[in-house]
């Protein structure tokens, strides 16, 4: 009869737990993926949605009167960014990256095609928005975009694996703003009812609600990126 001594079951049993261990972080991370892509079509849809049948009477951003290029590149603007926001994600799949690299390049071709595009016409929309807040938080975001678009592109040429990941990561968190802006409105105007209770209505409530939703979802993504980071260089 073959004996197999404590240590033997002892290994056995740790190893039994470490592959239980990696099954529930793997299935953690396909969770996670699925949700964000979930949320981030559902977002891209929601922002696009009105401009689908391309008329200026369905536009959310007060358009301009006396500039005729107004609508058509807020459409470009809108496009782009709904790309950009619909792929971008795809790029952060490990499997995706180290299994299929060429794919990988190719999406990263067309997503930065669409943060260049988006961000050049975002500037120049925001230049022709009525309300200053909202016309700062366009050119912010648009400066952020290039900026950190670049910084990637840049990494990525000059073979800094690492650092092109953390600037794709911040400019993925620009892009994002576009589903965690409309994510926090709800949250925010509950926020402005609570504190404003002699308000004229839940339409009032959201016009000062629109005015700063966009600053706020960059602001939060800003710092939850950051904060991964930190965390990932602190491992």
């Amino acid at each position: 009869m073959k004996y197999t001594s404590y240590a033997g079951y002892h290994k056995s049993g740790a190893d039994s737990q470490d592959r239980g261990g990696r099954l529930v972080r793997l299935q953690g991370r396909q969770l996670g993926w699925s949700v964000m892509a979930l949320v981030t079509v559902t977002a891209a849809g929601l922002a696009a949605a009105p401009y689908f049948l391309l008329d200026p009477a369905n536009s959310r951003v007060q358009l301009d009167p006396s500039f005729t290029l107004h609508f058509p590149l807020l459409l470009v603007h809108i496009f782009a960014s709904f790309i950009a926001l619909v792929i971008g994600w795809v790029q952060f799949i490990p499997g995706l990256r180290k299994k299929y690299p060429r794919l990988h390049r190719r999406i990263g071709i067309v997503y930065m095609g669409g943060i260049a595009v988006g961000g050049i016409t975002g500037f120049v929309v925001g230049l022709h928005t009525a309300s200053f807040i909202r016309q700062t938080a366009f050119w912010a975001l648009a400066v952020l975009w290039l900026v950190t678009g670049w910084k990637g592109y840049r990494a990525v040429r000059s073979k800094r694996i690492e650092s092109h990941g953390q600037w794709m990561m911040r400019n993925y968190a620009v892009t994002l703003v576009a589903a965690s802006a409309r994510i926090i409105t709800p949250i925010l105007l509950l926020i402005y009812v609570a504190g404003h209770p002699g308000s004229n209505g839940i339409l009032d409530a959201l016009g000062h609600v629109l005015e700063v939703n966009i600053w706020t979802g960059l602001v939060l993504n800003l710092i939850v990126v950051e904060w991964v980071l930190m965390r990932r260089r602190g491992k």
